[in-house]
């Protein structure tokens, strides 16, 4: 969390890229017709009344299914009544956030130590401690190992490495941005989760009114989001853009820019475990990324409302099938892999 702050003064986006969101014109509180932000017709109007269920951003912007066969068995007016099943990596996505979570909060508001050396027992004792107060969430990520890659005691490790770069990160942060004389962060206006619930006009957007992004910096318009697993993926943008105009909705006032702070949990593809660390990538949520989330977002309740659930994605489109909460059920209705 302390890299988003180093990488956002490092790059300052807003200042080198702001012609990229000089021109935005789909708001969250856009009302017009033709601005497509705003659910016309029987989305609204089923929302209203009640007869379907809102679709949260996650709903919307996490398409691993091609055919979203997984959000019909969420939100289908025709979903089967069985549960989704829990997943080593939603599991362990938790787990990352919960770490982050804590180091930010609680070590934060603590002095630096310019000593590597003692950032190094400063991680490694908040690490234990976590270890030792989540060993009930570990303990399920270990019944739900399926794979030689999916290591609980590999994870906490890279989590411990990623702690200390963390800690690394906001040492030289308050060094270039403060200069020697104080190595306080006390002027940081970072807000993590918990405390951002979003309650945007579900009838108007069609994002249900409790919305919660991991992050946000109201000053420069930023909103954030924390993911996990193998590899980055291109629609976690979308995540942003469902949480811009979420905001937009509510607050009357604008977001331009996204952050993903995306923490690779395994490596199937690798050929011993490599030690990796959290990426960020920054990005302007302009006029093609939220048309892109409004098409999806249509596209979403259009299947909803469907009396069948979608088609089983292509053979050779089922890459996600066996990391799936809906593996088991949609094998019960016979899918192969």
């Amino acid at each position: 969390m302390f890299q988003v702050i180093a990488m956002w003064n490092l790059t300052r986006p807003d200042l080198e890229m702001k012609d990229s969101v000089e021109n935005i014109k789909l708001r969250g509180y856009n009302s017009k017709p033709e601005d497509k932000v705003f659910l016309t017709g029987q989305f609204a109007i089923k929302i209203k009344n009640k007869e379907i269920k809102t679709l949260s951003v996650s709903d919307i912007s996490d398409r691993y299914c091609p055919t979203r066969r997984d959000l019909y068995y969420k939100k289908g007016i025709n979903r089967p009544s069985r549960h989704r099943e829990p997943t080593w990596g939603v599991t362990a996505g938790r787990i990352v956030e919960d770490f982050l979570f804590d180091l930010f909060s609680k070590e934060m508001p603590k002095k630096n130590s310019r000593a590597y050396q003692i950032i190094r027992e400063i991680n490694d004792q908040f690490s234990n401690n976590f270890h030792t107060s989540n060993q009930r969430k570990l303990n399920k990520l270990s019944e739900l190992m399926e794979r030689d890659y999916e290591d609980p005691d590999w994870l906490l490790k890279l989590l411990n490495s990623n702690g200390r770069a963390e800690l690394g990160m906001k040492l030289l942060h308050s060094l270039m941005f403060n200069g020697s004389k104080d190595l306080d962060l006390n002027h940081l206006k970072l807000n993590i989760a918990h405390s951002l619930k979003l309650k945007p006009r579900p009838t108007e957007i069609g994002i249900s009114s409790c919305v919660e992004p991991d992050f946000l910096i109201e000053e420069y318009k930023v909103v954030g989001d924390i993911k996990s697993g193998i590899e980055f993926k291109p629609f976690y943008q979308l995540t942003c853009a469902g949480y811009a105009l979420a905001y937009e909705n509510e607050k009357n006032k604008d977001i331009n820019w996204g952050i993903i702070y995306f923490f690779p949990t395994r490596d199937p593809f690798a050929y011993v475990k490599p030690i990796t660390f959290a990426q960020i990538y920054i990005f302007p949520i302009d006029g093609k990324l939220r048309e892109r989330f409004l098409y999806f977002r249509n596209q979403d309740y259009n299947t909803i409302l469907k009396d069948k659930s979608p088609k089983f994605p292509k053979v050779n489109n089922r890459q996600h099938c066996e990391h799936c909460q809906f593996m088991k059920l949609c094998k019960s209705e016979g899918l192969k892999i």
